[in-house]
């Protein structure tokens, strides 16, 4: 099978690219690590597996009974990403996988989603952007009670409907 070339991905992960970015990647992640509040414990919180595991994490999929995830640097061959193994946690207990079922369940997995973002899209319009860095907001806070409102006002709704106010 013959894939096209995606020049974008080849400088991306060409290993000059890597090394120009390793300063300005680790000066960013330590400032987001940092972060007081909410922001800088989302951003620990997201990464603690990393600090336990001897490979890293390349990709995780978390459920409401289980967490799975798949040990890198995957290898890649005909530009398909085998992962070196995984894990399933389970209410703090871990299965290990091996590389040949850990690709199964992430192709599994990685179908998954796609199967239930096109039914939960149905017929909903969808804007889609060019994937680039976001720009800071103008007003954080401001953005971030606008978003909290819709939530609380979602909860609110819902529970009024249910009568359930918990």
């Amino acid at each position: 099978m013959t894939y096209r070339r995606d020049l974008f991905y080849e400088i991306v992960a060409s290993a000059d690219f890597q090394a120009a970015m390793v300063g300005p990647m680790i000066d960013d992640f330590v400032q987001k690590m940092r972060r007081p509040g909410a922001d800088g414990a989302t951003y620990r919180g997201f990464i603690e597996d990393w600090l336990y595991l001897q490979r890293p994490l390349f990709d995780r999929f978390k459920g409401v009974r289980y967490n799975v995830q798949f040990e890198g640097p995957p290898l890649i061959i005909d530009q398909r990403e085998y992962p070196l193994g995984g894990y399933i946690e389970r209410q703090l207990e871990w299965a290990k996988l091996d590389p040949v079922d850990a690709r199964e369940l992430r192709q599994r997995l990685r179908g998954a989603v796609d199967g239930i973002v096109d039914d939960w899209i149905g017929g909903r319009p969808m804007q889609y952007l060019p994937s680039i860095a976001q720009k800071p907001f103008k007003d954080r806070a401001a953005v971030d009670a606008a978003d909290h409102a819709v939530i609380r006002d979602f909860v609110a709704s819902r529970n009024s409907r249910t009568g359930d106010d918990q």
